[in-house]
């Protein structure tokens, strides 16, 4: 009989300690979710601060909106935080402002992108929570506000992945990161339709759906704004690494961009076509500096940049390497290379007719590499030798470089040796 009451005892010892672990675990999720909004909160700010900072310094338009979107978003997590403390419609304004927040983080995508904002789009989504909490039921405001953040999030995926002005590997990560929460919410949203809300739940952060859709976003969040300062990190690095590499005043490539990119293209030529060089000189451009002034001889080395650039075939290199002096490195023959510089000749001494009384032209010397184990340096050398020549004959013409090398090349080099002369010469 004793053991009988012992074994009951324990039962009933089992149970109890089973129904009271039940109890702590359900008032321990059920304080998890304000803890995570107020420690989200808390993180969201800090990141807010932190993006005011960034605009601050470097007048970043897209910082502007990113701080305003995580402090709204912060303010939001609070009212969630507190929303069984205080019964003031916090759920209906943290709901509001944290789809704003959604579309401000798309405001400053779209400045980033160098796009057009959207202020009514951007609204929209805040605007449609407002107008319609009062009168929807629970399970069709989680369907309306999971199908509005999904959309804010492929607006700003299809920003990113359509960036193309610099090739930036983390802005396809943010958007491929933005899409993934954007499919997550929209699979959340249609899974409302076959997993119902639960019957005993006092609130509706003691949801089960509700709470994973929380967390997930919390989550994307704080990873979204670490990803955003990445971006704008990484393309001012890249705008920093172009501007090392190109001359500010006509837009071209400098002499270091020239001196890889020529590199690069050598190594990679193949076939009847070899490396030829132009190497261009304007004509009288101290005479022109002094007697009309520096803004003129601007503006003729920014025409002569564009006429040389409209003029080139796609893959040629063109480059400002100083001062007065251009260059140009193709994979042709070189005849198609002369038939080349001759156009820019004529093109631009026809246009540069206005700058200066015209007395600015342009000369041309030519070399070609036909042996690819050929110094670069020496090939410059040629191309200089062969522009001097141009100078020396009267300016305004184009000469190819008598020592071009030997081999495959020569038979089409006799046919070509000598000087396009002005168009308009004896």
């Amino acid at each position: 009989m004793h053991g009988l009451n012992r074994r009951a005892a324990r039962v009933c010892g089992i149970g109890w300690r089973r129904r009271k672990s039940a109890e702590l675990a359900r008032i321990g999720m059920s304080m998890t979710l304000p803890t995570l909004f107020a420690f989200n909160a808390f993180l969201y700010a800090v990141l807010a601060v932190f993006m005011l900072f960034l605009w601050r310094e470097d007048r970043a338009e897209e910082f502007r909106f990113w701080s305003v979107s995580y402090f709204l978003s912060s303010v939001a997590l609070a009212l969630f935080a507190v929303r069984d403390i205080f019964d003031f419609h916090s759920a209906w304004i943290a709901g509001t402002l944290s789809l704003w927040s959604l579309g401000a983080i798309w405001c400053g995508v779209r400045v980033f992108a160098e796009r057009p904002i959207r202020k009514i789009a951007a609204a929209a989504g805040g605007l449609i929570w407002l107008a319609g909490f009062a009168v929807a039921t629970p399970v069709a405001r989680f369907e309306a506000r999971a199908a509005i953040v999904a959309a804010y999030a492929f607006l700003i995926a299809c920003e990113l992945s359509s960036y193309a002005k610099e090739r930036l590997p983390v802005a396809r990560a943010t958007a491929a990161l933005a899409a993934l929460h954007g499919g997550f919410q929209a699979l959340l949203g249609v899974s409302s339709f076959f997993m119902p809300f639960h019957e005993g739940a006092t609130a509706p952060f003691d949801i089960p759906i509700v709470k994973l859709l929380a967390a997930e976003a919390m989550g994307y969040g704080v990873i979204l704004g670490f990803m955003l300062l990445a971006l704008s990190k990484a393309r001012a690095a890249a705008r920093q690494e172009t501007a090392a590499l190109t001359d500010p005043l006509t837009g071209l490539a400098n002499r270091r961009a020239f001196d890889l990119a020529a590199e690069r293209v050598i190594k990679g030529s193949q076939g009847t076509e070899i490396p030829v060089l132009l190497a261009f000189d304007l004509d009288r451009f101290k005479a022109v500096n002094d007697r009309f002034g520096h803004a003129e001889g601007d503006r003729a080395l920014t025409l002569f940049a564009r006429v040389a650039a409209a003029n080139l075939r796609k893959g040629d290199i063109i480059a400002r390497l100083g001062g007065e002096e251009f260059a140009a490195l193709l994979i042709a023959d070189p005849t198609t290379a002369l038939s080349i510089a001759d156009r820019i000749r004529c093109v631009f001494a026809e246009e540069a007719a206005s700058i200066a009384d015209g007395l600015v032209t342009v000369s041309v010397g030519v070399a070609a590499m036909d042996d690819p184990n050929q110094d670069f340096s020496k090939l410059m050398r040629a191309a200089d030798a062969a522009l001097y020549l141009a100078k020396a004959a009267g300016r305004n013409r184009v000469f190819l470089s008598p020592n071009v090398g030997s081999g495959g090349s020569r038979a089409s080099r006799g046919a070509v040796d000598g000087s396009f002369p002005p168009s308009n010469a004896a």
